[in-house]
């Protein structure tokens, strides 16, 4: 259920105002349960609430990791157990591709040596550089800058070798601080010419799968099910393409602008179209609802 009609995007106070009418909710991680260092207090209490009247939940990542290793990495940050028995990851996505259609394949994995859960126990061989790939499994960068990657990539490129990206994000708050993600090589690669599969938000499979795993019929109604994040670009782009409603955080990666978008509200509580364009950027997917943070 893609804001498409012209509505304006509603702001709500809290999740409960709109609990009564889902049956599933999909939620962010990153930015909306924590920020890379500590769990969101509220956050994590509104999913409790949320479960105690019904409603099932999911936690839905780009993280480039194997679901088991964030669902340790929530617990560690001090979420709840129970909280994580459902957690999809970009990262376990791309993994599971590898395995129905690279089966001992030449793969380099394109990211840092503390990435490489995501290509353990996988069937292939993994190879040192990418001018000897014949696929490349992209978790994080190799340089810091992203333009340093084009040459790196070049040969790979002009071969066809296909680039699966772990994580889509192209970039993230660590803290206070903002890191670029794999996401922005995957367009780099797109922009090369070079082909790439993209895992995790704003594809709609990645959100399909959620429904999946709770055990949700396949044609649930759109309206029931709600997309939780703070990214434009992933989490409501996601939602929109798979007819799903959404909650944007806009006191995450967008968390500048939430004073002038808070100032731009109307009487009803609302943010006009005309205003969420000239605010966050014309054509951006709209939510159905916002609030700054998520909090039951």
């Amino acid at each position: 259920m893609a804001n498409l009609d012209g509505s304006p995007v509603q702001h709500i106070r809290g999740l409960s105002e709109i609990a009564p009418s889902l049956s599933l909710v999909i939620c962010d991680l990153w930015g909306v349960m924590h920020n890379g260092l500590k769990a969101n207090s509220q956050a994590v209490h509104a999913i409790e609430a949320l479960r105690e009247t019904g409603v099932a939940s999911v936690f839905l990542s780009n993280a480039p990791r194997p679901r088991y290793h964030v669902r340790d990495q929530l617990i560690g940050m001090g979420v709840p157990p129970v909280l994580t028995d459902f957690v999809v990851t970009s990262g376990g996505l791309a993994r599971d591709a590898v395995r129905q259609e690279f089966d001992g394949a030449k793969l380099y994995h394109l990211g840092p040596e503390g990435d490489s859960n995501t290509v353990d126990e996988l069937p292939i061989e993994e190879v040192t550089h990418p001018d000897f790939a014949e696929v490349i499994l992209a978790t994080d960068l190799d340089f810091r800058e992203i333009e340093n990657h084009r040459n790196w990539l070049k040969r790979a490129c002009e071969r066809g070798v296909p680039l699966l990206c772990a994580n889509p994000d192209r970039v993230v708050h660590v803290g206070d601080k903002l890191y670029t993600c794999a996401g922005a090589v995957a367009d780099l690669y797109e922009e090369m010419g070079g082909p790439v599969s993209w895992f995790g938000k704003p594809t709609p499979e990645s959100l399909q799968t959620c429904v999946k795993e709770r055990g949700l019929p396949a044609d649930t109604a759109g309206d029931k099910i709600l997309m939780i994040g703070d990214s434009l670009q992933t989490d409501i782009a996601g939602a929109e393409a798979a007819g799903f409603n959404s909650l944007f955080i806009a006191g995450g990666i967008h968390r500048e602008e939430w004073p002038s978008i808070e100032g731009a509200l109307d009487s009803n509580d609302t943010l006009s179209v005309d205003m969420f364009e000239k605010l966050l950027g014309p054509g951006k997917p709209r939510p159905g609802f916002m609030m700054k943070n998520l909090v039951w």
